[in-house]
């Protein structure tokens, strides 16, 4: 009983080697195949499954949400009502702040002009010294060269 254990062993190895390294572009082909029928086939599964909850949800929600819905537009009426009644107080409210921000401008507006140009000035001035300091400079580096090329 061993021996034809062992030889169905060796049979069933030399038939998986065959399958396996002789022909294994047919082979990859035919499991390529086969994975792509059980892949549809479940997909297939799962979707009808999807569309079976989708049409239980959708036929219970118009008794779930309907006094949901109806009480919201009670709130939603109350809250446009409110906000109505809110809108001309914000009005006078925004027309308020815009008045006091033009007032605020006025008042700092000279000051603010003031110190532009004062500030306008010393960035002049600087330039300016930069520019004498770059001359003097050249000049300086000149009359050396003039005097170590006489020594």
């Amino acid at each position: 009983m061993h021996k034809a254990e062992t030889k169905n062993i060796v049979r069933d190895i030399s038939n998986f080697y065959d399958t396996i390294f002789n022909h294994p572009k047919e082979n990859v082909e035919k499991e390529i195949k086969t994975f792509v029928r059980e892949f549809e086939l479940n997909k297939n599964g799962r979707e009808e499954a999807s569309l079976h909850k989708c049409i239980v949800y959708t036929q219970d929600a118009p008794d779930k949400y309907t006094d949901g819905v109806a009480s919201l537009s009670k709130k939603l009426t109350g809250v446009n009502e409110k906000l109505q009644d809110a809108k001309p107080t914000f009005e006078t409210l925004l027309s308020e702040l815009t008045e006091l921000r033009q007032n605020h401008q006025s008042r700092s507006d000279p000051y603010q002009k003031e110190r532009k140009e004062f500030l306008k000035g010393i960035a002049k001035a600087k330039k300016n010294y930069e520019e004498e300091m770059k001359e003097r400079e050249q000049e300086l580096v000149k009359e050396y060269r003039i005097v170590y090329n006489l020594m």
